[in-house]
């Protein structure tokens, strides 16, 4: 009986922390950078059996949606997005059979209904979680590439100012900057340069990946400029100064909504003082 317990507690363990390592965000990965860089002129490697089986399953599903812009712009693979899924699923789907082998062992006696339906609806929650967790982390990723975009603007602007060309200018203005948005952007412009492309076309293509729309605008100035010679200073000082005023109208309207969150536990902490001040009354007068 020691023995089940243990072997029922082991699993039930080893399915949590499966679950928790798969839902924790990993970050960039680097075969993953290289394999963007070096799309126009290298070619795919082979793929493992696991990878390969894991393309079937995801073949096998064609109705399942995959959020491609969100894992670009996390810099994760299909493979691994839907590995995480199945997963989860299999872990929710695991819990309450070992809970339930924990309490036949214990000497609980009860229906096996309630854990089954209980135990499918687990497994749908957990296999949709790396979905929502995707989401969230592309969310918070899109936001840090705005801020960054808006000091990229600034600094394209700049170098125009001191007599670049539109694909100088852009290419040093990624240069300049650091962090992983400008590094995204100096790796669009390099894929670009080698594949024989304008710059501002790995700008767009960049867009179209990651699903950010000012990134898409300033492609189109630039391209505006490169083919017609126009005067973009202005142009870029705008749009940086229109983003960061839409950043910071939704840093306030975020900042309203956490304090409006925060009006509910501070009433429940409140009724919870009442409480406990009228407590004493009431326990003498009806005790």
């Amino acid at each position: 009986m020691n023995l089940l317990v243990l072997l029922a507690g082991s699993l039930a363990g080893l399915g949590v922390f499966a679950a928790v390592a798969q839902l924790i965000p990993s970050g960039p990965r680097l075969d993953a950078a290289l394999a963007r860089i070096h799309a126009a002129g290298a070619g795919e490697l082979q793929p493992s059996s696991s990878r390969a089986l894991i393309r079937q399953i995801a073949a096998a599903m064609p109705w399942l949606p995959v959020p491609a812009a969100d894992l670009a712009l996390l810099g994760q693979d299909r493979e691994r997005w839907f590995a995480s899924k199945i997963i989860c699923g299999l872990t929710g789907l695991a819990v309450i059979p070992v809970l339930t082998v924990l309490a036949t062992v214990a000497g609980y006696r009860h229906g096996w209904t309630i854990p089954a339906i209980v135990s499918l609806l687990l497994a749908v929650a957990l296999f949709f979680a790396p979905d929502l967790v995707t989401r969230v982390n592309a969310a918070d990723r899109r936001t840090d590439f705005r801020h960054a975009l808006t000091s990229y603007l600034d600094l394209v602007a700049l170098e125009r100012g001191a007599g670049a060309g539109p694909t100088e200018a852009l290419e040093a203005g990624a240069q300049i900057g650091g962090g992983w948005a400008f590094a995204r952007i100096e790796a669009a412009l390099d894929a670009a340069r080698k594949s024989g492309r304008p710059p501002w076309a790995g700008l767009a293509a960049l867009a179209e990946q990651t699903g950010i729309s000012e990134l898409s605008d300033l492609a189109d100035i630039a391209e505006v400029a490169g083919h017609e010679g126009a005067r973009i200073m202005q142009t870029l000082a705008a749009r940086a100064e229109s983003m960061r005023a839409e950043a910071l109208a939704a840093s306030k309207a975020r900042a309203g909504s956490r304090s409006t969150t925060m009006v509910i536990p501070i009433a429940l902490l409140g009724a919870g003082f009442l409480l406990l001040l009228i407590f004493p009354i009431v326990y003498r007068t009806f005790g």
